[in-house]
């Protein structure tokens, strides 16, 4: 283990396999994963080089716990079944409710997304279904799921 790309405390291994257990991973060959996870020295889908451990990621499926790839921060982000957040009554990645008294309802929907590392307002709409129409065709054209 003298060739790992980072330093590794000796309870690493038991952290990791209680963490990825709690976010759903499935545990069935986690030795394999593991070991690709500790060697892993570039993101699997856009070659990013990991300058430290912690820019590592384990993708998988939300609904499975199915591993697919090791990623950058960035990359897991992009994925398109990444869970929502428990404050979006969209139910729709990246729209969110915002509240302001001016608009006639009292609240408008806010499409944001991660561009180069930082959210942005993409568009805004007191329409939510106007608004996902609007983010799915963004997404497509704007190839924003990796």
């Amino acid at each position: 283990m003298s060739d790992l790309p980072f330093k590794i405390n000796k309870n690493h291994k038991n952290d990791k396999k209680s963490n990825w257990k709690k976010y759903g991973l499935n545990m069935d060959n986690f030795e394999e994963i593991y070991n690709k996870y500790i060697y892993a020295t570039h993101c699997e889908l856009c070659n990013k080089q990991f300058k430290s451990s912690r820019e590592r990621q384990m993708e998988h499926n939300h609904q499975t716990g199915e591993f697919r790839n090791i990623v950058c921060n960035r990359c897991n982000h992009l994925k398109a079944d990444v869970k929502l957040q428990s404050n979006n009554v969209s139910g729709f990645k990246g729209i969110h409710k915002q509240k302001n008294k001016t608009c006639k309802q009292g609240f408008y929907w806010q499409f944001r997304a991660m561009i180069n590392g930082k959210a942005k307002t993409i568009k805004s709409s007191t329409n939510l279904e106007f608004l996902i129409e609007f983010a799915e065709k963004w997404k497509k054209e704007n190839n924003y799921y990796k």
